[in-house]
């Protein structure tokens, strides 16, 4: 699949501090984790996340307009998120999605897929090494990390990583970041993420309530 990155605004620089274990848990405190899916199974509207964790705009999405998502529509249980993740951008993009997957074989994928947008480098930097890794493993709430470690290594996560990707396919995905809202009023797109409010426009029109 040849997929770009393409957004109308500039990527965020790196923040200034990262986010501690501590903000991680507050964020995604109470709210169900299972697997790649965030939020109450019972949510009318549910969001497919289509993201490369090398993407620099897909780290902007995720440290400027996520944590409002998840407390605006998530938290409340009027939406739930889905993670399809995505490895075009090369082989550290394979390697973060694997980690990221592992943390997810322990309900811990969340919290780990914000330290990873928070800690990110520059795209085929190379930053994305096992220690980097590990690093983040040892910042993630709850995460037994000798586990995730053993864990990442398996080729069973490779299953997963081609079903996102066939998803992608089918879905028409050809750029990062790509919302796809779904609900009881449809189905709306988006693939050039400007502002917070297109977000909250797709969620109202396909909630359908």
């Amino acid at each position: 699949m040849t997929t770009t990155t393409r957004s109308r605004g500039a990527p965020a620089t790196s923040c200034g501090s990262s986010a501690s274990s501590e903000d991680v848990g507050e964020l995604y405190s109470g709210i169900p984790q299972n697997g790649t899916t965030l939020g109450k199974s019972s949510a009318p509207v549910t969001i497919y996340l289509y993201e490369d964790f090398q993407c620099p705009y897909c780290g902007q999405f995720s440290r400027e307009m996520f944590p409002q998502l998840v407390e605006d529509y998530v938290r409340g249980g009027k939406a739930k998120l889905i993670s399809e993740p995505l490895t075009f951008l090369g082989p550290d993009s394979v390697e973060a999605a694997r980690a990221a997957l592992a943390a997810g074989e322990q309900g811990r994928y969340w919290p780990y897929y914000s330290l990873l947008f928070e800690n990110q480098g520059e795209e085929n930097s190379g930053y994305v090494t096992s220690e980097f890794l590990k690093g983040l493993a040892q910042k993630t709430p709850g995460l037994d990390v000798s586990t995730w470690d053993a864990m990442r290594k398996r080729t069973s996560l490779e299953s997963e990583l081609y079903e996102a990707q066939a998803k992608a396919r089918s879905a028409g995905v050809d750029s990062t970041p790509t919302l796809i809202f779904s609900g009881p009023g449809g189905q709306e797109t988006i693939d050039e993420l400007r502002d917070y409010h297109q977000i909250s426009q797709a969620i109202e029109q396909v909630d359908g309530s």
